[in-house]
């Protein structure tokens, strides 16, 4: 993505200034925390290549410069953002008792749960304060507050999503809708935001209130004054977010994981992932083995490496990767259609476009 090589070094230097405040060597929870971002090794010492995408960031200024704003104000906006998803990270290795992320061992498989813990709070605080950065880019204060409100919903609504992740380990069914409705808060949230945080930004008008109601569906991004132009970035972005996760759930099957940066494992820690759910809809009694079906395994206390290949090949012969492809393909459409209504720069059509190839063929 051509926008990522000349921002992500610049949101990057963001969050050094954030976190990291020039100290050397890294000591205490200062560690655990710059360790998780990639800034530094366990023993605190700096290090210069940091890890993780910074999809989220980068959305949040691309959507700000293909608007027309400054994408220089949206730093600030862009590091609050990858700070808030780095935060649910921490959190969500513990929860899932994930030992490895980006090529190194979790936070809390290093120091333990509780220290973790501490870490990801103190990330979540640095993700708020890294929003009051924004007055400093000549962001005026209503603007900086509405930032703030969206964000801290997104998290609200990131939580649901998890919460929904965490109780269908032990739910009889899961739907696909089901499963989608999860999707919403845990992915698309944030990616929505992203986009609708740019949007915010480069738009003329201070005034506007930006509220949140639920709707059947999940929670949906609301605003007193009608904003086709934010409706689409949000829409946008929560399209990308559930190809997103989609597209993850497919990897965590059948991706490289060496380019993954942890193990492909999702069938042995019996997650309801998209393949499972609609294995489980388009199959639910048929064998897997020839005395489990795909609910019993999912029961069962322990799935080993020789009994997941198993599924996986199962799965395969099912055609379920190229459904779950498929589902990924339809919210890419969508957000196809989205951009229709941004009316975005000239120059800018292209880097989105770009974007959407990229979700599509990732490999990480």
């Amino acid at each position: 993505m051509k926008f990522l090589d000349e921002y992500r070094p610049k949101v990057e230097d963001e969050l050094r200034l954030i976190v990291q405040k020039g100290r050397s060597p890294l000591l205490g929870l200062d560690t655990l925390y710059c360790y998780h971002m990639g800034f530094c090794d366990r023993a605190g010492n700096p290090s210069s290549s940091s890890s993780g995408k910074y999809l989220r960031p980068l959305f949040c200024i691309a959507m700000c410069a293909g608007l027309g704003g400054k994408p220089e104000q949206a730093i600030p906006a862009a590091a609050a953002l990858e700070l808030a998803h780095r935060t649910s990270l921490v959190f969500d290795d513990i929860q899932d008792k994930g030992k490895e992320r980006n090529n190194q061992p979790t936070v809390w498989s290093v120091w333990g749960t509780d220290q973790a813990i501490n870490a990801g709070f103190a990330l979540s605080c640095y993700a708020r304060l890294s929003v009051h950065r924004l007055s400093l880019r000549n962001v005026p204060l209503e603007k900086v507050l509405a930032v703030e409100s969206v964000l801290e919903n997104a998290v609200i609504d990131l939580c649901h999503g998890q919460f929904m992740d965490i109780s269908f380990v032990a739910a009889p069914t899961v739907s696909v809708r089901d499963y989608l409705q999860m999707v919403r808060g845990k992915t698309g949230a944030l990616f929505a935001t992203s986009c609708v945080v740019g949007a915010m930004v480069a738009s003329t008008d201070v005034r506007s209130r930006y509220l949140f109601e639920h709707q059947a569906e999940g929670r949906k991004f609301r605003y007193m004054r009608s904003d086709p132009v934010l409706d689409a970035a949000w829409e946008f972005g929560l399209n990308i977010g559930l190809a997103f996760q989609i597209h993850d759930d497919y990897l965590g099957i059948w991706g490289d994981e060496a380019l993954v940066g942890k193990t492909a494992n999702d069938i042995q820690e019996r997650k309801r992932s998209l393949p499972v759910v609609l294995a489980l809809e388009f199959f639910p009694d048929e064998k897997v083995t020839h005395h489990r079906t795909m609910r019993n395994w999912l029961n069962a206390d322990f799935i080993s490496k020789e009994a997941a290949a198993g599924i996986k090949a199962w799965l395969e012969q099912k055609g379920i990767p190229e459904k779950v492809k498929s589902y990924e393909m339809r919210f890419i459409k969508q957000a196809w259609a989205n951009l229709n209504g941004l009316s975005l720069l000239k120059e800018w059509e292209d880097q989105f476009e770009e974007v959407l190839s990229f979700l599509a063929e990732r490999k990480l």
